[in-house]
């Protein structure tokens, strides 16, 4: 199996050497990242073009987003995966935020150019799950053939707080109630977010990564013809 292995918190990702490693125990893995962190990117390009270095025959680095990431691996480098892969993210990407994420951005990236494609986030407090879930998580994937061009898969890892992992489950995205704090001054705007009490439902990505499942949504963006 080809991979193309990206992500958006950068070159330097001791999740993306993770990831990495055991992809490399599926067949051949390029990788191309970001110079520098890229979080909340979505699906951004440089529509100028962008500096890019190589590191070595298959490892590039590039001064730009994600998704420039996933342009560079398919166009310049004319590779061809069988896979695109994009992550592990510290971070997740559930609800809302994928709408925002970079990790899920480079996925749809790929997507658009006709490739399969898996965006692949974790518990920024730790990698005990993810360690424990990733190969088996993709051996599912791969076996129960989830794998499509007419859809990306967004997989969130359970959280470190839990100990007891329950399995794979089929998800929603779900869009919790937030509560957004606004701070201007001294010509500075932040805003700060806080989760109002909602209950997610059973079958949502954040009900599942809350009580031990590794949550895989599908994802599109209109209807491929």
């Amino acid at each position: 199996m080809d991979i193309l292995l990206v992500n958006d918190d950068g070159i330097d990702s001791r999740r993306l050497a993770f990831a990495r490693k055991e992809l490399e125990k599926y067949g051949n893995v390029i990788v191309v990242a970001p110079k520098s962190q890229q979080s909340g990117k979505s699906t951004a390009i440089s529509i100028q073009g962008f500096p890019f270095e190589k590191i070595d025959k298959r490892t590039y680095v590039v001064n730009g987003t994600p998704a420039d990431c996933v342009t560079f691996g398919l166009l310049a480098l004319e590779f061809k995966p069988d896979l695109v892969v994009s992550g592990v993210n510290e971070g997740y990407n559930t609800g809302v935020d994928t709408m925002y994420s970079g990790t899920v951005g480079a996925a749809f990236q790929a997507y658009y150019h006709g490739y399969k494609a898996i965006a692949f986030s974790a518990d920024p407090k730790g990698i005990k799950n993810m360690k424990k879930c990733f190969s088996k998580t993709l051996d599912y994937i791969i076996d129960e053939r989830l794998l499509s061009n007419d859809h990306i898969l967004n997989v969130n890892f359970p959280k470190e707080h839990v100990d007891e992992i329950e399995g794979n489950k089929i998800t929603k995205t779900y869009f919790l109630s937030y509560d957004v704090e606004k701070t201007v001054e001294s010509n500075f705007f932040s805003t700060k977010r806080e989760v109002l009490s909602d209950e997610a439902p059973l079958d949502s990505d954040i009900y599942a990564i809350e009580t031990g499942y590794v949550s895989i949504s599908k994802l599109q963006v209109g209807e491929k013809r």
